[in-house]
């Protein structure tokens, strides 16, 4: 039964990324390449098929009928577009201003042949995009990830496992927004974790996943699954943005490495304990990467798979359709075509639920390509922008700033207690002074492609200037666009110096300053693969409890429970809360703290606890270990003065109505 609701699960992610496929095919193929099509398509696809079903599910709820109608409209809409002509079609004009790019190569007038080729979506020519090594280098991260995602959850007699800190700290809040829309009816979105809100955070992932449960998966292979595609997707796009920029498959192979497997300085610290334990593999098997000890050492800019793309799922939308906007914008500065800023434009516009720091990424950038790169044709692209994205803002924040309200001006972002210039040299290493040799080398790139990634240093300044939400490591959400600019810039410079130097002394201190760059990162995958980093998220108890909410109250009902992050009720069960886990209240830039109090009071029994459960509409309460021990509630207290529903051994739901 599970391998059929994986086949269902991957049908419909198929459907909706063949509808984006063809699209991307149809109507932008002059524009980009085969494997940009085959590599962006399917995310917007994606993308834009979530988007429906939430809108839909908004109307008439969330159902497995739903999910497949959404998913046949999007097959027949691409049906639909391979039997049409393409609208984007060259003027003599546009052929001869494309003709002086550098994909001149594309220009050439639109023929029956060509067209044929253009709807097999360019199948034949994708072979030419890759070499052996990118071949090698992208079949080694896909099986890399393979296992990774594959390990990612596992239940056994103890419980609910997670196989690294990401899926047990970050993904209990992914979870609970896939239960609240697959199993809580939560339509018109209100945020799970603060009953009564606007759902400010990105969700449109969690969206696509509650329709995967909705065909028969459980959360946690939904997500894994849906993960693992994305992941794949991702390696494609950036391999196929920095192929574009650069202009050569090498380097766009050595960026996918170098930005995939990059980090800090902090291998040194796992040398330094071999050194101190006069045991290599020793270290390496105990503990090859302590992150508690690198943040001690102030390394911030931890790998970005494990600390931003794996834990942070509304990345796996907002990098692809990200690099499509960036792509697309490069497409248009060299052939400054409006149709393709439009476009541009249409694409950021579904940003709002996807991924909100990849909208305030291209607001930072966008300005500043603007000035490098003048053309009437930008008015086409902030006004589409701003048409679609703009009212899915202010409904997604219900009118208020949200985390934005913490926007604060912090010289220097998380120096402190080093230098700013020693801080970057060892969260960078080697990698920043290449970095500076790339950016003034004129003949590794051409012009506009050197200025367009020249202009990504405008977030690299503003990210040490300003904070943008309340926790300020978020700004690494801005810095993961910069860092792969700045990927690209040091690719081509080391790919430029292995040709041009081809003795053996010179590769091989080529490759040990790669692996200087790279070392954080493949000790990070190393700790991870060998299950340094396994642990428990739920008990069995937990489950259970969080099944038995589910299916004995109603999908609506207002619970009170404890505010630890990795709860079963607003993990598992898809009912709201009164409030969750502060952290994340905090980092969406909630003002919880009157909340949290009265939470204290009601689990008190404070004499004011009647009337705040009358004022929240609470239907049932939990008491457990977390409520006792962090709220001071009391059971038996409980137990005289409302019936209990449901008991386990240590938890117990009370019905307040």
């Amino acid at each position: 039964m599970q391998l059929i609701s994986i086949a269902a699960a991957l049908l419909l992610l198929g459907a909706f990324g063949f509808f984006g496929l063809v699209l991307l095919a149809r109507y932008c193929g002059s524009a980009l390449e085969p494997l940009e099509i085959w590599a962006f398509g399917p995310p917007i696809g994606i993308v834009a098929g979530s988007l429906a079903l939430l809108s839909a599910a908004c109307v008439v709820g969330l159902h497995p009928w739903l999910t497949i109608a959404v998913a046949l409209v999007c097959v027949a809409g691409g049906v639909f577009a391979l039997r049409t002509d393409p609208f984007e079609k060259l003027t003599p004009e546009e052929e001869k201003k494309k003709g002086k790019g550098t994909h001149a190569r594309r220009s050439q007038p639109a023929t029956p042949e060509s067209r044929s080729r253009q709807t097999r979506l360019g199948l034949p020519s994708i072979a030419t995009s890759f070499g052996w090594i990118p071949a090698l280098i992208l079949s080694a991260f896909a099986v890399r990830w393979a296992l990774f995602w594959w390990s990612g959850y596992s239940v056994d007699a103890a419980g609910l496992w997670a196989g690294n800190t990401g899926f047990w700290a970050d993904w209990a809040l992914h979870m609970g927004d896939v239960a609240s829309f697959a199993f809580g009816d939560n339509f018109p979105p209100q945020d799970p974790r603060y009953a009564g809100s606007p759902h400010s955070y990105h969700y449109l992932t969690s969206i696509t996943a509650a329709a995967m449960v909705q065909l028969g998966l459980d959360i946690t292979t939904a997500l894994t699954l849906q993960s693992f595609v994305l992941s794949l997707l991702i390696l494609l796009g950036i391999y196929a943005f920095a192929r574009r920029i650069s202009g050569d498959r090498t380097v766009g192979a050595l960026t996918v490495v170098l930005f995939l497997l990059g980090g800090t300085l902090g291998w040194v610290l796992t040398v330094s304990e071999m050194n101190a334990q006069h045991s290599v593999l020793g270290v390496l098997k105990g503990s090859a990467w302590d992150a508690v000890r690198q943040e001690a050492a102030n390394f911030r800019l931890q790998n970005i798979f494990f600390s931003l793309i794996q834990p942070q799922r509304s990345f796996l939308y907002g990098i692809p359709l990200g690099l499509l906007v960036m792509t697309l914008l490069f497409e248009g500065i060299q052939t400054r075509r409006r149709l393709v800023f439009i476009t541009a434009g249409v694409v950021a516009g579904l940003l709002p639920f996807a991924n909100l720091s990849t909208l305030l990424f291209l607001a930072i950038l966008t300005p500043f390509l603007f000035l490098l790169f003048p053309s009437r044709a930008w008015i086409w692209f902030f006004l589409m922008w701003a048409v679609i994205g703009l009212p899915q803002v202010l409904l997604q924040q219900g009118g208020s700033v949200g985390a934005a309200s913490a926007i604060r001006l912090q010289v220097g972002w998380l120096s402190a207690p080093d230098s700013w210039v020693w801080f970057w040299l060892k969260n960078l290493g080697l990698f920043l002074p290449l970095l500076v040799i790339a950016m003034f080398r004129r003949d590794l790139m051409n012009e506009k492609s050197r200025r367009f990634l020249f202009a990504f240093t405008a977030l690299f300044i503003a990210a040490n200037l300003f904070v943008f939400q309340p926790w300020d490591w978020d700004n690494t959400k801005i810095l993961i666009f910069w860092f792969l600019s700045a990927s690209i810039c040091v690719a081509a410079l080391m790919v430029d110096t292995w040709r041009r130097f081809p003795s053996a002394t010179v590769r091989f201190l080529i490759s040990l300053v790669v692996m200087t760059m790279i070392g954080s990162g493949l000790l990070a995958n190393l700790n991870q693969l060998l299950g340094r980093e396994r642990q428990l998220v739920l008990t069995s108890e937990e489950l259970e409890f969080a099944a038995r909410v589910e299916a004995q109250t109603e999908p609506r009902s207002l619970i009170a429970v404890g505010i630890q992050h990795n709860h079963p009720v607003p993990m598992l069960s898809g009912r709201p809360v009164l409030m969750s886990y502060p952290g994340w209240l905090w980092s969406h830039g909630r003002d919880y703290r009157q909340r949290e109090l009265d939470l204290q009071s009601i689990y008190r029994m404070g004499p004011d606890a009647g009337r705040k459960l009358e004022e929240y509409g609470i239907d049932y309460i939990v008491v457990g270990p977390n409520e006792m021990s962090q709220l001071g509630a009391d059971r038996g207290a409980f137990r005289q003065r409302f019936r209990s529903v449901i008991s386990t051994a240590n938890y117990e739901l009370f019905a307040l109505r």
